[in-house]
């Protein structure tokens, strides 16, 4: 019996693993593409690049947990304290700067244990981290400097990421629905304008179908697997 237990552990453990190394990747993959097509030559240590990468993984595993296991608060809050260990040691190895955002993006895991009926503030905050925060830091250590060009190249895959979230964050209602339509058209209008490609129309193609499955699926952790593997590609489709 034991064993069972322990196997069950496992693969819930499991889960959220892997949606945190899809969503890690992503993070980690759309600035070093975009520096990479600058030539820009590595500004910063291989050892402060892994300890960014490192804390992009401890919060992306924390918020995929409070969607799926919802480990014991000690547990957690052990986890969290090492999240805001790495973003101290930011403070004394890069910059008090970077350190100040990483604590930032930390405030997402505050609104999970706050009464908000619907969490709109996570949502915020877990999509200006994800797409903009934590992409800007890691294109920083590697470049040295920030682009004004990858922030406004940046609009789309924020649109598109509140677009695919939203579902996690914000219950079932005729409102929630409407912003996610609102969110789902402006992403496929601003694709066609900048984007009118093979690859941009497999981007908009995305968009639909994840607003046609949410109509089916209605178990969150189905959507949020599928809303995670959607966004990875669409980012893929749209930084090649």
């Amino acid at each position: 019996m034991q064993n069972i237990r322990l196997t069950n552990v496992n693969k819930q453990t499991l889960f959220p693993l892997i949606l945190t190394a899809v969503q890690t990747f992503i993070t980690w993959f759309v600035p070093t593409l975009y520096s990479h097509q600058l030539n820009t030559n590595i500004q910063h240590t291989v050892s402060n690049q892994v300890l960014i990468v490192l804390f992009v993984f401890m919060f992306n595993f924390l918020i995929f947990d409070r969607f799926t296991n919802k480990i014991s608060a000690p547990i957690f809050l052990g986890m969290s304290g090492i999240a805001v260990l790495i973003a101290a040691l930011a403070f004394s190895s890069i910059s008090p700067t970077i350190s100040l955002l990483l604590f930032l993006s930390l405030l997402t895991l505050v609104t999970f244990f706050l009464s908000f009926k619907t969490n709109w503030a996570g949502l915020v905050l877990f999509t200006v981290s994800s797409e903009f925060i934590l992409p800007e830091i890691l294109f920083y250590i590697q470049c040295g400097f920030l682009s004004t060009n990858f922030l406004s190249i940046l609009s789309i895959p924020t649109l598109s990421f509140a677009f695919f979230f939203l579902p996690q964050f914000i219950k079932d209602s005729n409102f929630s629905i409407i912003i996610r339509l609102v969110l789902g058209v402006l992403c496929i209008l601003l694709l066609l304008m900048t984007h009118f490609t093979t690859f941009g129309l497999a981007s908009m193609a995305l968009i639909i179908i994840s607003a046609i499955l949410q109509q089916f699926l209605k178990q969150r952790k189905l959507q949020l697997i599928i809303n995670v593997f959607l966004n990875l590609v669409f980012n893929l489709l749209f930084f090649l």
